[in-house]
């Protein structure tokens, strides 16, 4: 199994289920003039600050959001998926990390990625750190009560067609700073997932307690820097035994990079045991589809919005002209 495989399933599956969502809330703004389409549930996977609220809302309130249940649970599987195999999700499994490299790959046809000075990077990288402190603040200060009415608030209940709007109609400041951000993408690489991505900083958290890691033996080891030259995070893999920072996207590129035979491999807790590539992409979506499919099994999923309900708050809530808010 091939990363970019993956990724690209990942990647197609998203403009699929974008393009049902799309024809789903269009027949309520048609009127019902325009085929009925079912809602597809991992829309919701584009909803993370409304998962963080219903993630605090299970542990305070013991209640699994009935809104967005689907966007609890695979909040739930991409952490767990952190905690397991650190952050393999960035890499393998996110769309926006696709397109961000997809991004870079073509900036290296009509120009040099750049790399910025560590003077630089370093500041850039707490950014997403910042970004992140910033909602987690501002979910912690909600008490019981609070997360209650947001879950079952009228915001929260289309929230996801909110999502849908605000990239359908954006103004001219949202497409000049996605602009900006794929520019900027072209010549560094990662530039969104390294320095601002609230979400890969939290995966990069949780990726402390990872099961597995990316092991260097020292004996077998040449020297060669291939494995650097190749890893997007600008990780310096030659000065330790085992790649345990933050910023490991486990790509696993300098594994792939790596010429001498078991000088770089996949380690789990118990250092006698590696595993190879393809079985780590095996086992990483396999285990975020198996904590969705025990989702669906379990009932927690499809969302406890009626067609109706839906048929009242989309005309009711849409601009006349533009179609949003």
């Amino acid at each position: 199994m091939k990363r970019n495989h993956v990724q690209y399933l990942f990647l197609l599956f998203n403009v699929y289920i974008g393009a049902r969502f799309y024809f789903f809330v269009r027949h309520f703004e048609a009127g019902g003039a325009s085929a009925p389409i079912a809602r597809p549930p991992s829309v919701e996977a584009y909803l993370p600050i409304a998962a963080l609220i219903s993630f605090k809302h299970l542990i305070v309130n013991g209640v699994f959001d009935p809104v967005h249940p689907a966007a609890l649970a695979i909040f739930l599987a991409v952490i767990s998926s952190a905690v397991i195999l650190r952050r393999g999700f960035c890499s393998w499994i996110c769309p926006i990390g696709t397109v961000s490299e997809l991004a870079h790959r073509l900036g290296n046809r009509v120009a040099a990625n750049l790399k910025p000075h560590r003077f630089l990077d370093i500041p850039l990288r707490s950014l997403k750190y910042i970004l992140l402190g910033f909602f987690a603040l501002a979910v912690l200060n909600m008490d019981s009560s609070m997360l209650r009415a947001f879950v079952d608030g009228p915001y929260n209940k289309i929230a996801d067609v909110r999502m849908l709007w605000f990239f359908r109609n954006p103004s001219t400041t949202t497409i000049t700073v996605l602009a900006a951000f794929f520019m900027l993408s072209l010549v560094v690489k990662n530039f969104w997932c390294r320095y601002l991505c609230p979400y890969g900083a939290l995966l990069g958290l949780l990726s402390k307690a990872g099961l597995v890691s990316v092991e260097r033996d020292k004996g077998k080891c040449i020297t060669c820097r291939k494995c650097e030259e190749s890893c997007p995070s600008y990780i310096e893999i030659t000065k330790s035994e085992k790649v345990t920072t933050a910023e490991c996207i486990m790509c696993l590129r300098c594994v792939n990079a790596c010429e001498e035979t078991k000088a770089l491999t996949i380690k789990t807790l118990k250092p006698s045991v590696a595993i190879k590539p393809y079985v780590y992409g095996l086992v990483l979506a396999g285990g975020f589809l198996m904590v969705v499919f025990a989702a669906q099994a379990t009932g927690h999923w499809q969302t406890n919005i009626s067609t109706a309900e839906y048929g009242r708050r989309i005309p009711a809530t849409a601009s006349p002209v533009y179609g949003h808010p």
